[in-house]
């Protein structure tokens, strides 16, 4: 069966295309939010699709960035080696290298460098709100928002000439 991703805005609406005949649709995926992340669909072609629901508010990067962490809850002096996994204009998930003293709700000061032609260094607070295996979820604490550099290695295509 093929699949397509429909990311769903504030509204809990989305739009996709069958990827049989091309048809667009815009339908309210209210009723799945928190319990479906993918539907089946049925076409006005009589084909069958899977649609995988995006609700996520920024658009998330896959990368591999080095930088390091000290935890500003415990008070800690020592920064430790991460590698950044993936990066967004709200938020960063990342593996520590070393010892992990880092709990749901910590606090924590995370420095890393763009893999971009300037070598990019983003410095920021952030809270830890999800812990999956050996990664960390965080989410920044200053509006990321702000970090123009962030916004030009995000998304390239908005900023080119």
């Amino acid at each position: 069966m093929k699949a397509v991703e429909a990311f769903v805005n504030k509204e809990n609406y989305t739009a996709f295309t069958c990827p049989y005949c091309q048809h667009t649709y815009r339908i309210s995926v209210a009723p799945q939010q928190g319990k479906k992340h993918s539907i089946v669909a049925k076409c006005v072609c009589n084909e069958r699709f899977e649609i995988k629901l995006n609700f996520r508010q920024f658009y998330r990067k896959q990368v591999n960035l080095t930088g390091e962490v000290i935890n500003v809850s415990t008070g800690s002096n020592d920064w430790y080696a991460i590698t950044v996994l993936d990066l967004s204009m709200s938020g960063i998930r990342f593996k520590v290298i070393g010892p992990k003293d880092i709990k749901q709700g910590h606090r924590l000061h995370v420095r890393f460098t763009l893999d971009d032609q300037q070598g990019s260094v983003i410095d920021k607070e952030v809270r830890v709100a999800d812990i999956r295996n050996d990664s960390y979820g965080c989410e920044f604490l200053n509006l990321a928002h702000e970090e123009k550099e962030l916004g030009y290695y995000l998304f390239p295509t908005l900023f080119s000439t």
